[in-house]
């Protein structure tokens, strides 16, 4: 099984994510939220490739970067490391902002 960590700056979104989830729609969806964030973690120490390449990002020489939705607006963005069967969460990106700054956020 994969060990997944976390990118302080996808820990950050992710908080983000759940308080403005509270403030916007109330405690029982931001919970719903972060349960399903919780179950995409848990599928991804299982199974690191399960997301699909993140085309965005495709041109990226460094790392084959892949993504999972967690719902219609948020995705999370990762990359596997094989070598050391690490999963690296490196954001979660609000699908409703311009697509070239997800390539400028991931540097």
């Amino acid at each position: 099984m994969a060990t997944v960590i976390w990118s302080k700056k996808a820990h950050l979104e992710k908080d983000r994510l759940y308080l403005n989830g509270v403030l916007s729609f109330g405690t029982s969806i931001a919970n719903k939220t972060a349960k399903k964030i919780q179950s995409i973690e848990a599928d991804l120490e299982k199974y690191p490739a399960m997301g699909f390449i993140e085309r965005l990002l495709a041109d990226k020489t460094r790392h084959l970067y892949r993504a999972w939705h967690i719902n219609n607006r948020f995705k999370i963005i990762y990359w596997y490391d094989e070598d050391n069967d690490t999963v690296k969460i490196v954001d979660i990106w609000d699908t409703r902002r311009a697509p070239q700054n997800l390539v400028s956020r991931i540097k």
